[in-house]
Formats: C-alpha cells, sequence, structure tokens
C-alpha cells in the first residue's frame, strides 16, 4: 500500500509575501480606504494584530475581504487577483521554498511515498512558478485549480481508488489553512499537519508546527511508516 502526501501550495511549499501583496496594490486605487491596503497585509502577515484580518486564514483572504467590505466590484477582484498571479509567474515577487524542500522531496519520494501538490491557484502561470522554485520535478501530481476544501473530496477518492483505504498511516496532508487544506482529509481520517507560523489557526489538526521544515524528519519517518509522537515545534 502506497502512502500519500498531499501538499499545499501558497503558504506551504510556496513562500514569501510578494504576491499577496501584489494582489493589494492592485486594489489600491479600487477604493479612498484600500490606498494602504499593502501595509496593512504586511503588518498581519508579519504576525501583527491587525483588527480587520483577524478572521483571514492568508494574505489572500486578508486582501479580498478587505475590498469586498468596501463594496469593490467582484470581477475588478478578481482581475487584481490575476494580475498578481501573472506576476508571480513572470517575475517571482520574492517567493522561495522552504529550505531543502526539493531534497526532502527526494527523501520521501525514495521512500515509496508519493507526493501531490494540490492548490486552489490557476493553472495558468503555475508551471513557470515551480521552474522558478527550481521544484518542477517534486511532485507525482500536480492539481490546480482544486476547488479546496470540496474539491479534496475528489483527490482523496483517486487516492484512495488507486492506493486503498485512506488512514493516519496512509496519507497525510499538510497546508496552512485548516478549512481549505486539512478539515476534509481530517473528516477522512488521513493524518493532517497544520503550517501556523503565528499561532492563530483554527482547527484540529494531527501537527500543528510552525515551518514545513520542523516537519522534515517527522515526514520522512511518516513515509517510511515509522512515525512516532509529534515533530518539534518553532511555532
Amino acid at each position: 500500500m502506497r502512502r500519500t502526501l498531499i501538499l499545499d501550495f501558497d503558504g506551504t511549499v510556496c513562500l514569501g509575501d510578494g504576491p499577496a501583496l501584489a494582489y493589494a496594490r492592485g486594489l489600491a486605487a479600487a477604493h479612498p480606504e484600500l490606498a494602504d491596503l499593502e501595509h496593512r497585509v504586511a503588518r498581519h502577515l508579519a504576525g501583527d494584530a491587525v483588527a480587520e484580518f483577524a478572521g483571514a486564514a492568508d494574505g489572500y483572504q486578508a486582501v479580498q475581504s478587505a475590498a469586498v467590505r468596501r463594496g469593490v466590484e467582484p470581477s475588478a477582484i478578481q482581475n487584481a487577483f490575476h494580475a498578481a498571479r501573472r506576476l508571480l509567474s513572470k517575475e517571482g515577487l520574492g517567493v522561495h521554498t522552504p529550505d531543502g524542500f526539493a531534497d526532502w522531496a527526494v527523501r520521501v519520494r525514495r521512500a515509496g511515498a508519493e507526493i501531490l501538490l494540490v492548490t486552489n491557484a490557476p493553472a495558468a502561470g503555475l508551471d513557470g512558478v515551480l521552474r522558478l522554485l527550481g521544484i518542477e520535478d517534486s511532485f507525482d501530481r500536480v492539481v490546480a485549480d482544486a476547488g479546496k476544501p470540496e474539491g479534496m473530496h475528489a483527490v482523496l477518492d483517486d487516492v484512495a481508488a488507486r492506493n486503498g483505504p485512506i488512514t493516519p498511516g496512509t496519507v497525510l496532508s499538510v497546508g496552512d489553512i485548516w478549512v481549505n487544506d486539512l478539515s476534509v482529509p481530517h473528516a477522512r481520517t488521513a493524518a493532517t499537519a497544520l503550517i501556523d507560523p503565528h499561532g492563530r489557526q483554527a482547527g484540529t489538526p494531527d501537527v500543528r508546527v510552525g515551518s514545513f521544515t520542523d516537519l522534515y524528519m517527522w515526514s520522512e519517518a511518516w513515509a517510511h511508516g515509522t512515525a512516532a509522537g509529534e515533530p518539534e515545534s518553532s511555532a
């Protein structure tokens, strides 16, 4: 029975505030109260308690919620989002992977596990971002426009059809947003690991860590079927 790791992209594999800040800049002219949105979002992403973003799970949600509250047209919000994604694919916007990610992926796959990248990010430009990050060969399958959280059911159905029943020992889902990345795998008895650098995410994951690198040794042991306890965390 082959083990499967399911990884989120933005905030999990692809790190850096640049894309969300570009999204904020793209909406700065849409309403007077959004003129300094980039600065406010940057504070939120740095860990400051910014009241208006209390319910935002990441920078993208912070930007979207601010624009929606000011009555910005949905089409303008979508256009700004897609413009930021195009900039990400073209310029990189300072994104990077967790230190040593590509080598970690090699070790996990050598242990016999498969790695799936499952993201709500649009497919357009994603291949270019993976190449920019140097991880285009790190995954057995890439699922874009996944429609998480509900879209995770289709991913898990496919895994179960190919590899057998979903259990904490056969499927591990890793992400930085409980609802989108982990709630469905958790409900379907997969193991879950939440990356929560500022300690403000809701949810009941099996493992909660401050960074992906905190998971490396533990997840490699999981891939070998020998994981015990929880990893040490920098959270």
